[in-house]
């Protein structure tokens, strides 16, 4: 009798085992990966050894690559810049590199050209920056200040702070625009989420509660938001429904929605290892595994196939329809 039980338990944690999944493909990079954008067929990396390494995504091999001067170090030595953030629009790709003295350098690429519209001497210390659309960019800055350039003009349209009565004055962490770009989410290590209107800045929503602590990542796709926090927490503010949040057992520094915001991922262990996860359910649907080290970021190139990086120097493509 015992042995017929220990059978039957046996059997229903099989049948309810949660798949693994490991890579089916891996792509070799210049550097350590901080940034991946997903456009028009091609993915790009940003990576700590100042370059942007430019793939097609059909074959998975590099096809191209943006190289960015070196800085000085404070012994004077040639060091490459390490790229923080990229974002494209249309044939226009912007990267927000290390300057000098903790400040940063904006650079444009366009139609093989390289040009520089900020520089140290402008004094911004830009976390991360954003293509608004052609003509416009958003830069998040560490004082928790966003600002709205004009690129043609050379100018401020606005340079406003995440109030203190909204974030409680706290450092600024991450920001993304929605998929029209007109709204643009922002968090901080106050653990709450805002929701601007970017091109007024008029706040919209505040989507508090679910993290106590930094949120270093956020995604924000179909009117979801997704959290990656310093709390050991990834959240979920969903379009419709009550926002929740699914403990990890290690900090979570990545988090992303599927195109459709049907499914979550997020770093979830000390092993480097991605929990994927139904939004809706909440269900836990497979752990992808590969990784060596921190996650830094995910892109998608549609619901079942994507991207994934590290502080490594290798992309990891995942093809998710093996799951069914």
């Amino acid at each position: 009798m015992k042995a017929i039980l220990t059978f039957f338990l046996v059997l229903s944690a099989w049948l309810h085992a949660v798949p693994t999944l490991h890579p089916a493909a891996e792509l070799p990079t210049s550097g350590l990966v901080t940034d991946l954008l997903v456009d028009n067929g091609k993915l790009y990396a940003a990576t700590y050894a100042g370059t942007v390494d430019i793939f097609d995504i059909a074959s998975k091999k590099r096809i191209g690559q943006i190289a960015l001067p070196h800085i000085k170090d404070f012994m004077g030595d040639d060091i490459p810049a390490k790229i923080y953030s990229i974002d494209k629009f249309g044939d226009r790709i912007m990267m927000v590199s290390e300057g000098k003295s903790g400040y940063r350098n904006v650079f444009l690429y366009e139609h093989g050209k390289l040009s520089q519209i900020i520089d140290a001497h402008d004094y911004l210390p830009i976390k991360k920056g954003l293509l608004l659309d052609h003509d416009h960019l958003l830069f998040g800055l560490l004082s928790s200040e966003i600002i709205l350039y004009d690129i043609a003009k050379k100018t401020k349209l606005y340079r406003k702070t995440i109030d203190n009565d909204i974030s409680g004055g706290s450092a600024f962490d991450d920001m993304v625009l929605d998929e029209t770009r007109t709204t643009l989410a922002t968090s901080d290590e106050s653990g709450d989420v805002n929701i601007f209107d970017a091109r007024t800045f008029r706040h919209e929503k505040l989507l508090s509660g679910q993290n106590v602590d930094n949120v270093y990542k956020i995604d924000y796709k179909q009117g979801t938001v997704i959290t990656a926090g310093k709390d050991r927490r990834c959240a979920v503010y969903p379009a419709k429904g009550r926002p929740y949040y699914i403990k990890s057992s290690f900090i979570v520094f990545a988090a992303a929605l599927s195109p459709s915001a049907r499914h979550g991922f997020f770093s979830a262990d000390a092993d480097n290892d991605i929990e994927m996860f139904d939004t809706q359910s909440r269900e836990k649907l497979a752990m992808l595994k590969g990784h060596n080290a921190t996650i830094s970021d995910f892109a998608f190139v549609d619901e079942t196939h994507l991207f994934s990086s590290a502080e490594e120097k290798r992309i990891l493509y995942w093809d998710l329809s093996t799951l069914h």
